[in-house]
């Protein structure tokens, strides 16, 4: 019986565990920022940023930019 009251909870969100800095990156991708500029904006590297987005990729399942913003507006991870 757990079980399904469990499966019933749609409020929740996942949780992708995405680190604070991974959300910060993803938040100014999702706003429409290029790499070039979520890494001045930042104060990192361009290669931290693809690092950063190769992470969130892996971790919310998707393989385009396209569908990573999809996903984090539909499921409004941030």
């Amino acid at each position: 019986m757990q079980e399904a009251s469990a499966q019933i909870r749609p409020a929740e969100k996942p949780d992708y565990q995405l680190t604070p800095r991974e959300k910060e990156v993803l938040a100014c991708v999702v706003n429409g920022l290029s790499y070039k500029m979520v890494a001045d904006k930042l104060s990192i590297s361009y290669e931290t940023v693809r690092s950063h987005i190769k992470n969130i990729y892996e971790k919310l399942h998707v393989v385009s930019l396209t569908s990573l913003v999809h996903k984090t507006m539909k499921e409004k991870i941030i």
